[in-house]
């Protein structure tokens, strides 16, 4: 039973992990690139020939707004809210399983509770960005470290003292474990 036990912790924080990482790639190589790339496979062929002999398509973004990046952040959200909330479902299934050992109930809770924590972080965090005149920020903060990612082409020193100073009263963290990444515009 504890081969399983430990099997299954090390699936879940391989998973975890994985997912970590694959949010941080998309991050700092533009979600936009490998949007259009699916975009284009999931249409018909026929579809496809048929725009070809058509006129082209032109997207025009109203009063100066930068479509894509704000599609980023949006859809950046969407996948950390579904990432956590199958962590949070297998999380208790855990918790409610009868089979389950105490040890690995209580550890679950535990995790429950710090999911609950960081949510609470992300969400004072990415609204003080806001209020400090950030046009947008998303934030993810596992155990003591934050991530943070806002809008810009080059952060100017006294931004990024702003944003360390946010993550830093909110988090509890150390400036070392601040990590901030410019999404470009």
């Amino acid at each position: 039973m504890t081969t399983v036990i430990i099997r299954l912790k090390s699936l879940i924080a391989f998973g975890f992990v994985l997912m970590t990482i694959s949010f941080v790639w998309l991050g700092l190589t533009g979600w936009d690139k490998y949007k259009e790339y699916f975009a284009d496979n999931n249409v018909d062929k026929e579809v496809k020939s048929e725009q070809i002999v058509s006129e082209p398509v032109v997207t025009i973004a109203l009063e100066g707004e930068n479509v894509s990046k704000d599609n980023f952040f949006s859809e950046y959200r969407i996948e950390r809210e579904r990432t956590r909330s199958g962590q949070i479902e297998i999380l208790r299934e855990i918790v409610n399983n009868s089979n389950s050992s105490a040890q690995l109930r209580q550890e679950a809770q535990l995790k429950l509770i710090g999911i609950a924590d960081s949510l609470e972080k992300e969400s004072k965090v990415e609204n003080m960005l806001v209020a400090k005149g950030f046009r947008d920020g998303i934030v993810v903060i596992q155990k003591e470290t934050a991530m943070v990612i806002v809008p810009s082409d080059d952060l100017q020193q006294e931004e990024i003292a702003k944003i360390v100073d946010i993550v830093v009263k909110v988090v509890g963290c150390s400036i070392e474990d601040v990590t901030i990444v410019p999404k470009s515009l």
